[in-house]
């Protein structure tokens, strides 16, 4: 089911009376819950949304009215409060997450940073963004020293080519430079879309080098360009990663 087909479903369902369509609201839920493949977790109710829905959920429920309508029909349940809390956590302009860093928990605030045509949140306790031609290049707060190798994560977009194509042009080119390029990857964490990855060697600071695309919606990509060193692979590559999660597209 497209995105549309998806968010129209889930308003008709809001919107009918309740008599007329489903018996109960614990009925209402558990109908909203099976079309987003939402699962409860057993034992204590809490609720649990893998990262495919994740990815849903911010693409075609972010939006006040959607949470207006499920207010004003049902008095919410405290399963369904939960998953409205976790909807909300969508609009905050900062929040805090625990990600697993170098095998621990990090608990980290990630503040949110909003552009023409995607959103992103950004651990700015460590990196900054910065604008760069038609590029935003997300890279370590504090420059790094001369002996280490570039960490960054560049963001573009590319109106007229698709993933694709993309991929196959970043293959050829890392070969040029990388002594191993793997083959074209098809991924759908931490987005959903194509994996470029290359390595330059196998010492501690050999030159790493993913770059995942995915579609921007239209007809062009957005591309995502990751650069670290291999001792760094489990410090800014999986905070890297992590950010790359909360990545979504604005459609114009």
């Amino acid at each position: 089911m497209d995105e549309k087909n998806l968010e129209r479903e889930i308003k008709n369902a809001i919107n009918k009376n309740t008599d007329d369509y489903l018996e109960d609201k614990e009925e209402i839920w558990s109908h909203i819950e099976s079309r987003l493949d939402l699962k409860e977790q057993k034992g204590n109710g809490a609720l649990r949304i893998n990262k495919k829905s994740k990815r849903r959920l911010r693409g075609v429920l972010i939006s006040a009215a959607i949470l207006v309508l499920i207010f004003s029909v049902i008095n919410v349940t405290t399963t369904g409060q939960a998953f409205v809390e976790r909807m909300k956590q969508y609009f905050e302009p900062e929040k805090h997450v625990v990600t697993e860093i170098e095998g621990k928990p990090e608990e980290q605030e990630v503040i949110l940073h909003e552009k023409a045509d995607y959103v992103i949140y950004i651990d700015e306790e460590r990196y900054k963004m910065i604008q760069e031609g038609d590029k935003d290049l997300i890279t370590t707060k504090e420059p790094l020293e001369e002996r280490y190798p570039e960490v960054s994560m560049t963001i573009s977009q590319v109106v007229d080519k698709t993933p694709e194509q993309l991929a196959q042009e970043y293959s050829h080119e890392l070969k040029t430079s990388f002594a191993t390029v793997k083959e074209i990857e098809s991924v759908t964490e931490p987005v959903e879309g194509l994996l470029v990855a290359a390595i330059d060697g196998s010492e501690w600071d050999s030159r790493v080098s993913k770059i995942y695309i995915i579609s921007n919606g239209r007809e062009g990509s957005f591309v995502f360009n990751i650069k670290y060193f291999l001792e760094a692979a489990e410090g800014h590559g999986a905070r890297f990663y992590h950010m790359l999660e909360e990545f979504q597209v604005v459609q114009p």
